[in-house]
């Protein structure tokens, strides 16, 4: 045999490997071995309806730390009620995405938050009362110890 006849076996060999092997993979895939299209749809859905709610999220956090600075700095020892008014119901509306994604768990957030943003207001008004009738007491006492 000569190197030319031995080298163009060679190719004949590689050329008909590489076809069959294609062939063999080509039929894996499309009749044996099925991808799962609709469920990887589904997948793609349900990633693209997370990443909505992260930023849902985002801007929910933004509004609920301006709500939380507001509370932080309101004067509770003047009377303001129209205010304290306007506050609560700023918290309330942050349950509103959840009633408005019918109830949703994904949307939770919105009552959760609510309800801690609540609890922190209620606590912070209740504080300023005690301190406002503790100071008043200690008037009260002052008083009696000089009368006495």
């Amino acid at each position: 045999m000569d190197n030319h006849e031995i080298f163009w076996e060679k190719i004949r060999f590689s050329l008909l490997f590489i076809i069959i092997s294609t062939v063999v993979f080509i039929i894996l895939t499309k009749f044996i071995f099925k991808v799962p299209v609709v469920e990887s749809k589904e997948l793609l859905n349900s990633i693209d309806a997370s990443e909505e709610i992260f930023d849902v999220q985002e801007d929910y956090t933004k509004r609920i730390k301006k709500t939380h600075k507001k509370i932080q700095e309101i004067p509770f020892d003047v009377i303001q009620i129209q205010v304290l008014d306007e506050l609560d119901k700023e918290i309330q509306l942050y349950k509103k995405i959840y009633r408005d994604n019918d109830m949703n768990n994904r949307y939770i957030f919105g009552v959760q938050s609510s309800k801690t943003l609540k609890m922190f207001f209620d606590l912070s008004e209740e504080y300023n009362a005690l301190k406002r009738n503790n100071k008043v007491l200690k008037e009260n006492l002052e008083e009696c110890k000089a009368n006495i």
